[in-house]
């Protein structure tokens, strides 16, 4: 099968190497946003740094998203007869990571945070993966926490208007967002954080249960947090940490808190989610 691709110049944001990445171009034509996410992955660019491209419809980049944690999978790589070999069952979230790459596996993380709906283009893929991912999260799924995830045709993009416009769409064999309901400055320290430990875990079923305990945890918090905005004027960041401890005993680190900001904003309300603020700024003003 062949797919059109055209050459695009991107830089690291961290080292300024520069390189050309092949990008198809239904990819870009598609978007239903004007800009496709590309995950630029360490060692398509430089060695040592992975990041998001933001590349318009005239294939030029408009703008770069850098992450505070460099992925290392654990694990070993597969080769193409056990990827072949292998059944639904048998793939990891490490192999997710690996197909989609792990800025955007972390962004799809937010989407379930956010309770949006995931939606995987299903493009040529000798080794099912696409419906490998599909069944992954299916998996991780609670009933503390819903997820809204499924294979589409690219056929279904030329019908926006059956496409739930708060939905992101991921184009998993080319590592590319065409449609995201987050700004691009949407911080995911936290759940790349989290795909960190998890990749390091030997197996799906141990993998599955320590996401799908996580999750449910931050997405616990996160319902707490929103009730107690309702009762208060401000909700101090440098406090919301310590209370978490005391009423969770679950850990969460100060600089993650965007998270709960974030998710809040997106989901409850942005008014709500502006009361959390830091006494740095409250001093300020």
């Amino acid at each position: 099968m062949s797919v059109e691709t055209k050459p695009v110049k991107v830089v690291c944001p961290t080292c300024n190497t520069e390189t050309k990445i092949e990008i198809p171009t239904f990819i870009v034509q598609d978007s239903l946003e004007g800009v496709v996410n590309v995950q630029v992955p360490a060692g398509a660019c430089c060695l040592e740094h992975s990041f998001i491209a933001f590349v318009d419809k005239k294939f030029k980049v408009r703008g770069y998203q850098n992450v505070d944690v460099e992925f290392k999978a654990g694990g070993k790589e597969k080769t193409a007869e056990q990827k072949k070999a292998e059944g639904l069952k048998g793939y990891t979230f490490t192999d997710m990571v690996g197909m989609v790459g792990p800025d955007i596996c972390a962004t799809i993380l937010r989407g379930i945070l956010a309770g949006v709906p995931i939606l995987l283009l299903d493009t040529f893929d000798l080794y099912d993966r696409v419906d490998k991912t599909v069944m992954l999260l299916k998996d991780t799924c609670t009933d503390e926490l819903e997820v809204l995830i499924e294979k589409i045709a690219k056929e279904s993009l030329e019908n926006k208007k059956k496409l739930s416009r708060d939905a992101i769409i991921v184009v998993p064999m080319y590592k590319a967002i065409t449609r995201s309901p987050f700004r691009e400055a949407i911080n995911t320290r936290y759940e790349s954080s989290l795909l960190q430990e998890t990749v390091h875990l030997p197996d799906r079923a141990s993998q599955i249960v320590f996401l799908r305990k996580e999750l449910a945890k931050i997405n616990m918090v996160i319902e707490d947090i929103v009730m107690v905005l309702k009762t208060v004027e401000k909700l101090y960041e440098e406090d919301i940490s310590t209370y978490i401890k005391n009423k969770f005993n679950f850990k969460i680190e100060a600089k993650d808190i965007d998270v709960i900001r974030q998710v809040i904003a997106f989901k409850h309300d942005k008014k709500e989610a502006q009361k959390i603020t830091s006494k740095y700024a409250d001093f300020l003003t």
